[in-house]
């Protein structure tokens, strides 16, 4: 217990499990932007396929949010503090750049960027999955009653403000996305002068396709709700 804890307390330990619960939470983007692409099949697939997901498996998907919520605030709660750390450790500022240092440039940017995805989540997730800033229309299909997910979804994206906070929210994720990936990876050992090209457009790949798809999908409901 007491080296485990240890390794707890320990910078590397610290980025190590930073890292694991930043590839659980990429994982699940991927995860979820699938599911998002239901869109583009209409109202009734989309709104059964939120309802087996929040009703038929909810004993699965209710154990899963939780632990996507506690991944979440562990991997925010460790980068500022790593932040914080690191800066204590070096009151004074080198005078090299990120590129001379060997640091990706958009390494810079992750304390924002991370700070920005707080505050989406904290606007985005209670408005879609509890319908706290609005009314949870219902509709019904084969006598089933259910969330008309996709007409709120609709809704929200006919509003030009909450597309283009959606779209400017998804840039600043790529941003993170694209130094995350390549972080996390290497934080759990792969790093090495073989691969870490290989990983780094891996990085800056999945960041272009999983945040790309996300501003598509909102772009085409804001023409379609009739946004323009």
């Amino acid at each position: 217990m007491q080296t485990l804890g240890k390794y707890l307390l320990s910078s590397v330990g610290k980025k190590q499990i930073m890292g694991l619960s930043g590839i659980y939470l990429y994982f699940f983007l991927l995860v979820h932007l699938v599911g998002n692409i239901g869109l583009l099949s209409g109202p009734e697939y989309f709104n059964q396929y939120g309802h087996l997901m929040l009703h038929t498996l909810a004993k699965i998907v209710y154990p899963i949010e939780l632990t996507l919520l506690l991944a979440f605030l562990l991997h925010i709660g460790l980068g500022f503090k790593l932040t914080l750390e690191n800066r204590a450790a070096r009151p004074t500022r080198y005078a090299v750049n990120a590129r001379k240092s060997g640091k990706s440039p958009l390494s810079r940017f992750m304390a924002l960027t991370g700070s920005w995805m707080l505050l989406f989540v904290v606007i985005h997730v209670p408005h879609f999955r509890f319908g706290v800033t609005t009314s949870m229309p219902m509709v019904t299909y084969q006598g089933v009653e259910m969330r008309d997910l996709y007409g709120t979804a609709m809704n929200a994206f006919g509003h030009a403000w909450y597309t283009g906070f959606y779209i400017f929210s998804f840039l600043l994720i790529a941003v993170h996305l694209a130094h995350g990936v390549q972080s996390s990876l290497q934080s759990l050992g792969l790093n090495h002068p073989r691969y870490t090209t290989f990983i780094q457009r891996f990085s800056r790949g999945y960041a272009v396709v999983i945040c790309g798809g996300f501003i598509l999908l909102a772009i085409w409901a804001f023409v379609k709700s009739g946004g323009l």
